[in-house]
């Protein structure tokens, strides 16, 4: 649990086994047990890096009620060099029972081991040549103080070492590199107090600066599995910027090995990334921190979020470059960006930096097109369609009426009525273009207000064809306009009061099925009307009060839900349909007759964005698509008072 002061929501991370450097007694050294008394710790500040947070100081607390001396005591083993994978990396054991914190400093005593093959190291120890103690160790609780100038320092306030290990050198970031990357889950909170900047680390600056290059490399190697190859090359001297380098060509021999470029595989480096990797909980926390700056109040910052918030796309570039074993040594920012926002062949990508932009690109117009409101909603009924073919969507009447059936008779078998509507769906859509200069210039629009405004457009494109079915009255397929006499659902023109109310129950009251037979007993339910007649709606409704004895009807016509719809004034002029700021309309409730049909492209439900590399733009380019039709089913549940002022 990682600690500030004062602690927020806590998150939890997997943390890797630590290590610390201590010494050997020499001079502790008994012939006749063989062995040893050891200092496993002095709980010295030490650098670190994390692969999340960057460098940071790590300061243990040694005492007893920090350090658990559990495993310690009951004889945990005595290694060489840390390694773990096989019985003959076990020289020793802790004697149990004497693994102990005095004057602050965890001390034990040591059994070595007799066996010939372990007899060379044991005499170096029992000699004095190799003196230099390491700890593994998990952490259980840190408390993390951030400081003016300086890299965060974490004071471990609860922590259990787990194994001790003989070590060329005292807190050799090598011996780091384990067989099994192992880790331990713990909670870091972050948002804590800042403290003034201490005094210079007294180790020399080259030393510090070995031990990080030591600490990265390790770091990478046991990630990707290539330990031998990490070791080699910490002993070398190499760079961490060469390392990366050829620690990419390493895994690009190996994946060629293992899957050919002309089998049917291929598969990019690293071969394989789970949604639980690391990689993948950095791009989602880069994804969040960067969607929060684009809209704070809708975007909520997910867990290691907060370490990329004062970072600027650049700087998350950059990252993203490195996260990937990229170098950016050396380069202009224009160069950075190009690089961050490049896909590759065979390698993919550079960075993950295209995905997570197009991502927070994608949320930012997802939420403002789930946020326009479509008045439309109560009219329709969703469904998907499989291609871009007519769609015939029958109108089913009600079920063949019952027959009697005499005693020993048989039943007959009935036929539903059918009537066809077609229509089919469209492709609309737009690109947007996220560009180097949008990058350099930490330009957040492209992120937040542009994808937004294209989420805007995909809602009112799905108005405009709703609405655009009422407005152009089309054809239905009996060849009679939707609102016609023969369908007997155009009104009397008049305003909206009691009697075009009261004609518009009657006549959809005795609207009958297909068959021309079986009543529908339909009522309407909402009352649909332009702006400009809304005011006079509401007050007609307003004035329907139940209570009043000479209102017979204020009962069944307070039962009447309003919808004012601007294109009914305005008319769509996506399709050239001119609108009526007097005609008004009456619809029944969907669930027990059809009205009217919105279909998408199945698997493309509502707007979806799709990314490439750009080419009419100098970077990426999302492709905003959205795939829709509608179309009036059925005529009975609606009706038109056609009133001209």
């Amino acid at each position: 649990m990682y600690r500030h002061q004062p602690a927020p929501q806590p998150a939890t991370l997997d943390l890797p086994v630590q290590h610390r450097g201590a010494a050997v007694r020499a001079a502790s050294y008994q012939e006749a047990d063989n062995t040893i008394e050891i200092v496993w710790t002095t709980g010295a500040k030490v650098r670190r890096v994390s692969w999340v947070d960057g460098p940071y100081d790590e300061e243990l607390e040694v005492s007893a009620s920090a350090v658990r001396l559990d495993r310690l005591n009951a004889g945990a083993p005595f290694l060489n060099t840390h390694a773990s994978a096989d019985l003959a990396d076990v020289i020793g054991a802790v004697v149990p029972g004497s693994a102990r914190i005095e004057r602050g400093k965890g001390v034990a005593r040591v059994q070595l081991s007799d066996a010939p093959a372990d007899a060379d190291i044991v005499a170096k120890i029992k000699n004095g040549v190799i003196r230099n103690i390491s700890v593994g160790y998990r952490v259980h609780t840190v408390m993390v103080t951030e400081r003016d100038g300086e890299p965060p320092l974490h004071s471990v306030i609860d922590w259990e070492p787990l194994e001790i290990s003989a070590v060329p050198i005292p807190a050799d970031p090598g011996a780091q590199v384990r067989s099994e990357a192992e880790t331990f889950p713990a909670t870091i909170s972050k948002g804590g107090r800042k403290m003034p900047a201490a005094n210079p680390n007294p180790a020399p600056a080259a030393v510090e600066a070995e031990r990080v290059r030591n600490d990265i490399i390790a770091d990478l190697a046991t990630r990707t599995g290539q330990v031998a190859l990490g070791k080699e090359h910490i002993a070398s001297g190499t760079t961490v910027e060469e390392f990366r380098r050829v620690l990419v060509e390493r895994l690009a021999e190996d994946q060629e090995r293992d899957f050919p470029s002309n089998g049917a595989r291929h598969l990019g480096v690293p071969a394989t990334v789970s949604d639980d990797s690391l990689d993948h909980r950095r791009a989602r926390a880069m994804e969040s921190a960067i969607a929060h700056r684009v809209d704070p109040a809708r975007f909520k910052l997910e867990a290691g979020a907060e370490h990329y918030m004062s970072s600027s796309l650049l700087d998350l570039a950059r990252r993203s470059i490195e996260d990937r074993g990229g170098r950016t040594y050396g380069m202009s920012k224009m160069q950075i960006a190009s690089e961050a926002l490049a896909q590759r062949s065979g390698l993919h990508s550079t960075s993950d930096f295209p995905t997570i932009l197009s991502n927070v690109a994608g949320k930012s117009l997802r939420a403002a097109y789930d946020a326009v409101p479509q008045t439309f909603r109560p009219l329709v009924r969703e469904v998907t369609v499989p291609d871009f073919k007519d769609v015939t969507r029958a109108s089913i009447s009600e079920a063949p009426q019952f027959e009697k059936v005499n005693e020993h008779g048989e039943f007959k078998r009935g036929s539903m009525s059918e009537g066809a509507e077609k229509y089919r769906i469209a492709t609309f859509g737009k690109i947007i273009g996220i560009t180097r200069q949008a990058l350099v210039n930490d330009d957040l629009d492209a992120f937040g207000r542009i994808p937004r405004a294209f989420g805007i457009q995909a809602a009112q494109l799905e108005s405009d064809v709703v609405w655009a079915q009422l407005l152009a009255n089309p054809t239905m397929g009996d060849n009679a306009a939707l609102f016609h006499a023969n369908h007997g659902n155009l009104l009397t023109s008049g305003a909206i009061g009691a009697t075009t109310v009261g004609e518009a129950r009657l006549k959809m009251g005795l609207q009958t099925g297909l068959d021309g037979k079986t009543v529908l007993n339909l009522t309407p339910s909402y009352l649909i009307v332009p702006k400009a007649l809304e005011i006079q709606a509401l007050t007609f409704l307003a004035t329907i009060s139940p209570t009043q004895q000479n209102d017979a009807v204020a009962s069944v016509l307070k039962n009447l839900t309003l919808i004012a719809e601007p294109r009914l004034d305005l008319g769509v002029a996506r399709y050239n349909i001119a609108g009526d700021q007097h005609s008004y309309y009456f619809a029944a409730a969907p669930a027990y007759v059809d009205l009217i049909e919105l279909a998408y492209l199945e698997g493309a439900q509502g707007v979806y964005t799709e990314t490439k590399q750009g080419f009419d733009v100098d970077g990426v380019e999302i492709k905003v698509r959205l795939d829709v039709g509608a179309k009036v089913i059925d005529w009975r549940g609606l009706s038109k008072n056609p009133y001209s002022g």
